[in-house]
């Protein structure tokens, strides 16, 4: 009877294969995570769709009238009745207009339950990036998304006038429009809705475009998706929108325009006459 001889690897051929399966590993990688980072993407599109879809939803049950991205009441009540989302969704702890402390917080589900257009969406989930990786003790940040606030909210830096959600009166001394109804909106694929917001800015749920001459920005988009951001119209349509340039340029009180901001600013309202 024949004896079988094992063939095996020597030292060096196996080096071989080791080396081989490392080169194969590093190059297969980043394919894996661009991926990964691509369903994220993906699935950041669909919350926000599904969010916009909301607020068309509630305006269609309320007689054209648009939800608020003003998240202040007033008196003894600090919730705004017909906002999108009240509460707070950064580290730092909201002030004492936001109510009690912690009920307002970035990791309490209240605040999401309160808001207006919970009722067509009820999950958590909806309201987080995936790529939004903050938590606080050991609890995801809930929100990170936040609206146009021009919107039913407030204006920013108009030339002639200021006005927010309590004070229609004062709409009138607008250049611009801040919006309060769907029949305002006369061309809703040119004005955007909802948008994926910076973490190093995000607090509250309006999103505060400056239309002032300079950029001054306060608010940025998220550039977790790479050099891009995810926005919202107000007809439904998404956009993933290409930065040109770094978002520190946001809050450079430059007269020189940076053309992301000029961009989103064009995309915000529009003026009362000839708009």
């Amino acid at each position: 009877m024949k004896k079988r001889h094992l063939i095996g690897f020597t030292l060096v051929e196996l080096l071989v294969v080791i080396a081989i399966i490392a080169i194969l590993a590093a190059l297969l990688l980043p394919v894996l995570s661009r991926a990964g980072e691509s369903g994220r993407r993906i699935a950041c599109v669909s919350n926000l769709r599904q969010l916009d879809l909301a607020c068309k939803m509630y305006s269609n049950e309320n007689n054209g009238e648009l939800v608020s991205c003003w998240p202040l009441g007033t008196g003894s009540d600090p919730v705004n009745p017909y906002s999108w989302c009240p509460g707070w969704a950064s580290f730092s702890q909201p002030g004492p207009e936001y109510g009690p402390d912690p009920e307002y917080n970035c990791t309490n589900i209240l605040a999401l339950r309160q808001g207006v257009i919970w009722r067509y969406v009820n999950s958590a989930s909806v309201y987080r990036c995936p790529s939004d990786q903050r938590t606080l003790g050991e609890l995801p940040v809930l929100r990170s998304y936040s609206m146009n606030s021009w919107m039913c909210g407030r204006s920013d830096n108009d030339p002639t006038g200021a006005s927010n959600f309590f004070t229609p009166e004062n709409d009138g001394s607008l250049t611009y429009t801040l919006f309060r109804r769907e029949s305002q909106l006369r061309q809703p694929s040119q004005i955007w809705c909802l948008i994926d917001e910076s973490a190093d800015t995000i607090n509250d749920a309006l999103f505060v475009v400056n239309m002032g001459p300079e950029n001054a920005m306060r608010d940025m988009p998220s550039d977790r998706h790479g050099k891009t951001y995810e926005l919202s119209f107000a007809d439904g349509h998404l956009e993933n929108v290409p930065l040109s340039a770094s978002l520190a340029n946001w809050m450079d009180a430059s007269p020189d325009p940076d053309p992301d901001w000029v961009q989103l600013k064009s995309w915000t309202t529009v003026k009362k006459t000839g708009g």
